[in-house]
């Protein structure tokens, strides 16, 4: 059984453990202001862990609309969602400019464009968090970059198993952004 307001039934694709996990981060952090990559089941645990002001980014056009009627009308005004054109470098007109307490890199789930998106998170965010899916045989590894993003901007770093669906999570404290 679930102790969670906004998550009460565990999907194949976000496990109990990987909205612990990032419901905890936003609180242990005091996260208000959250810049998000992947909308969906993430969005929710960021609502319920207290985060007031959310910028969540789509990709995907169909996506795009089925988030915004979900979550961006449920939990308007606290939750906005962007479309956003695949670049790289990554650049989002609206949002370049603005600062944000923590990052939440749950999308794209093509893996190999999480590079880019972490770099871009890690020039407006204090700390990122992003889920490393070990698990994925078939997908380039995360924590090689991860690694190398830590050291380059000196941001702490953390990293803690949640099990098979993310595998675990990586937390980078920014300390250029805080």
């Amino acid at each position: 059984m679930s102790t969670f307001d906004l998550y009460p039934v565990e999907k194949h694709w976000w496990s109990f453990t990987d909205y612990r996990a990032v419901l905890d981060t936003v609180r242990r952090l005091g996260a208000r202001r959250v810049l998000e990559f992947g909308p969906g089941s993430s969005t929710l645990a960021l609502v319920e862990g207290g985060a007031d002001q959310i910028d969540t980014c789509e990709d995907d056009p169909k996506w795009y609309d089925v988030h915004r009627s979900r979550v961006g009308r449920q939990f308007a005004p606290v939750v906005t969602v962007h479309r956003y054109t695949w670049a790289d470098p990554l650049s989002i007109p609206e949002l370049d400019a603005r600062r944000y307490d923590l990052a939440l890199i749950d999308g794209p789930h093509d893996t190999p464009r999480r590079p880019v998106v972490l770099d871009y998170c890690m020039a407006r965010c204090s700390a990122v968090l992003i889920p490393t899916e070990d698990y994925k045989v078939s997908s380039p590894p995360l924590r090689p970059h991860i690694h190398r993003v830590a050291a380059e901007y000196g941001a702490a770093l953390e990293i803690w198993d949640t099990g098979p669906t993310s595998g675990s999570f990586a937390l980078l404290m920014n300390e250029s952004r805080s």
